[in-house]
């Protein structure tokens, strides 16, 4: 039993689509900022349900079902300890 994935283009999809979510959003580590926060947060959780449905209903082997899971889990926690609202900084 190996750990690879027979279907690495499935998790490879989701990871280049989170890295242009990440991309776009309005936050410190952005490139661009197209997205507002608000979105970005209702679009992390439409990744989790994404990725929780990618991984049961999805004909892939086992590693693949185990990785889109896992990745859902970790969007979990950091979308609940995220704070999506803007740092306002005051002019001295």
């Amino acid at each position: 039993m190996s750990a690879q994935s027979r279907h690495p283009f499935v998790v490879a999809g989701y990871g280049i689509a989170l890295l242009i979510n990440n991309a776009v959003a309005d936050g410190p580590l952005s490139a661009y900022k197209l997205v507002p926060r608000n979105a970005h947060r209702i679009i992390d959780w439409l990744f989790v349900v994404a990725l929780f449905a990618g991984s049961f209903l999805l004909d892939v082997d086992q590693p693949t079902r185990t990785t889109l899971f896992a990745m859902a889990v970790a969007i979990i926690v950091i979308a609940l300890t995220t704070n999506y609202t803007k740092k306002v900084f005051r002019q001295p």
